[in-house]
């Protein structure tokens, strides 16, 4: 039961940092190519018009999508890969994680997308603005996972990690 404690307490650090990059992302508002709701927007639309259902109207489904992304599948996968990550702080650990999702992004998602790899089909300081996005939502990931975590411990446990480190 600890990895489903630690997966959940994932998901919930997950929320908080997805809220503070929709903050941030709001703010890039004045970059429309750069638009990462429109575009998860259009995906899932295609998606569900491929299956015959019915799509939330815009920009709803792409906010829907990037907060259950967010939460749920960058907070439970960062709960899982915490204790190997490098970093001997939780905003340390956060950014190792932030720079692996960037990959897995530029990669995979954007290309999925239909934007190129690196999203370079939208422009070309989309690498930069998404490495910068996923870096800032690492750290925030990873210090609310740690303060989160550290929370819910007993005084008297003692995570792997800690024992190495005291070492």
């Amino acid at each position: 039961m600890p990895l489903l404690k630690d997966i959940l307490i994932g998901i919930v650090a997950g929320f908080i940092a997805t809220l503070a990059l929709s903050v941030l992302m709001l703010t890039k508002a004045y970059l429309p190519q750069l638009d990462t709701i429109t575009m998860l927007d259009g995906v899932l639309g295609a998606f569900l018009a491929e299956l015959g259902r019915w799509a939330p109207p815009a920009p709803i489904g792409g906010w829907l999508w990037f907060f259950a992304i967010g939460t749920v599948w960058w907070g439970a996968l960062y709960a899982v890969m915490e204790p190997i990550l490098p970093g001997r702080w939780p905003w340390a650990r956060g950014l190792s994680f932030g720079a692996i999702a960037t990959l897995l992004v530029w990669l995979m998602v954007l290309p999925l997308a239909g934007a190129g790899y690196f999203g370079m089909h939208l422009s070309a300081i989309q690498p930069v603005v998404t490495l910068f996005e996923h870096l800032v939502y690492g750290v925030i990931l990873g210090e609310a996972y740690g303060r989160l975590n550290a929370r819910t411990r007993s005084p008297d446990s003692h995570s792997s990690r800690l024992l190495i480190e005291e070492v």
